[in-house]
């Protein structure tokens, strides 16, 4: 059997029944939590892109299938998806895959699901939890393949393929079918990074490429479900033009594209964030706000911070200094190393707050960032998944007090629990666009708890208008 027979099968014939316990809860966090960054996203412009995003879309006019979320109003399916695409990766507070590779799969997945859900009507929480897992699951294997250390531009194709297989399940596409989705999403494919601008630089643009994943997949599946067809070879080795000798010169592990393929489901190694900003700075932002709290360091107090972080985080969030100690705009913010710790220390903790723009404004921070340095440590780069991080205060007195952090809150090793999900829905709700009752919020969370037994999840979506 075939790579794509093995993968195709397993779309089409995987049930809720099949879902480990574990899985299920996971997806739950997952759901939630990109809910919660969709919606506080919706006021993360730079200088009101957003909104006019919005109006653009809603301009094209079209069936009034699924929800716009946060600003209201309904759109075809694949436009909505668009939409709420971009708006969940805007603030950087959207999960994180972390085995062995820092990848996002759940902003693409979760908007094309809530699309597809409302546009079919009437699917259940079970056959929802069943499709969000499944393309999570399909989205890691394409990108765990490859591994960590090529160096390509595209690194983030593989939502593509995901938002592909989710859609499609939610549309109940048979073996056939799927191949066809997938095979017509790679016709599709665009994704290409620029380097610089993953981090902050165009920030604008930021989330633009995940909603032309969303809508890539929707459609592909529409593709494949109304008779289209294509060839579904692309990821067999023998084909010289594979997706990984086109995009990532060759380099991948075939193996690992159905090892265990229906029994473990990666969806599983997702580490949720509890700050709004790149993962890269979590355990640095933690380490420096446990030694503020412990030891009563106010901001007067501190002379110099001292960040010990890896080469990798490093080069990305802390090179070149006098760039970084610097952002320009709210999007920067989120990508500077400097930034994420001096903010916390001006403010005594992390939150959307302190990578808006009022804190750009905030002079204290700005004096505060050009008191932090980085150091890359090679020692810091263990095992797979997140970094170490040391943060070491001088005091203006002489004192100095440190601490390192392994694992950030929110990894698979230090779980997030749903209840702190829900705290931080509630927290990314007081940023929307438009008010989100009390009663809204509430039973939002209550549904995704306990989303196997919801009978319409698009009742979910449409609290969140």
């Amino acid at each position: 059997m075939s790579t794509m027979d093995m993968i195709t099968k397993n779309l089409a014939e995987t049930d809720y029944q099949t879902l480990p316990a574990e899985v299920v809860e996971v997806t739950k966090k997952q759901i939630l939590d990109t809910l919660a960054a969709t919606v506080g996203g919706s006021t993360c412009s730079i200088s009101g892109e957003i909104n006019r995003l919005v109006d653009l879309v809603k301009d094209w006019g079209g069936k009034e299938e699924s929800t716009v979320v946060a600003f209201g109003g309904r759109l075809p399916a694949p436009n909505a998806a668009f939409v709420n695409g971009i708006l969940c990766v805007r603030l950087d507070f959207d999960d994180t895959q972390v085995r062995g590779l820092r990848i996002h799969l759940s902003r693409g997945i979760i908007p094309p699901a809530f699309a597809m859900a409302e546009r079919q009507g009437n699917i259940n929480g079970k056959e929802f939890l069943t499709a969000v897992a499944l393309g999570h699951d399909l989205s890691f294997r394409l990108r765990q393949a490859v591994g960590r250390d090529v160096d390509s531009s595209f690194g983030m194709i593989t939502n593509f393929f995901g938002a592909a297989a989710t859609s499609g399940k939610i549309l109940g596409l048979n073996k056939e079918q799927f191949g066809a989705a997938l095979g017509l999403t790679y016709h599709q494919l665009s994704g290409a990074q620029s380097g610089p601008g993953t981090a902050g630089a165009g920030a604008s643009v930021k989330g633009v490429n995940n909603g032309i994943a969303t809508k890539t997949g929707i459609i592909s599946a529409l593709l494949a479900e109304s008779g289209f067809t294509a060839n579904a070879d692309f990821l067999e080795a023998q084909n010289k033009r594979n997706m990984y000798e086109v995009f990532f010169r060759g380099f991948y592990s075939p193996a690992l594209l159905t090892s265990d393929l229906g029994k473990v489901f990666t969806g599983v190694y997702t580490s949720q964030k509890e700050f709004p900003c790149c993962h890269g700075q979590h355990t640095a932002i933690e380490a420096t706000l446990g030694l503020i709290k412990e030891h009563n360091i106010k901001p007067a107090d501190v002379a110099e911070v001292m960040l010990h972080v890896s080469p990798g985080d490093y080069n990305y969030l802390a090179n070149p200094a006098e760039k970084k100690q610097h952002p320009q705009n709210i999007i920067e913010t989120q990508f500077s190393l400097y930034w994420g710790v001096a903010s916390a220390i001006i403010y005594g903790e992390a939150n959307i707050r302190n990578f808006s723009a009022v804190a750009l404004r905030d002079s204290r921070v700005r004096e505060m960032a050009v008191k932090v340095s980085a150091r890359p440590e090679a020692e810091l780069v263990i095992g797979e998944g997140f970094t170490p991080a040391i943060a070491d205060i001088r005091t203006r007195s002489g004192a100095v007090y440190s601490r390192r952090v392994d694992y950030p809150f929110g990894s698979p090793e230090n779980p997030m629990h749903f209840d702190d999900i829900a705290e931080k829905f509630r927290h990314c709700c007081q940023y929307s666009v438009n008010p989100i009752s009390m009663q809204n919020q509430v039973t939002v969370i209550q549904m995704v708890k306990e989303i196997e037994t919801v009978s319409d999840v698009s009742q979910i979506v449409r609290l969140l208008a």
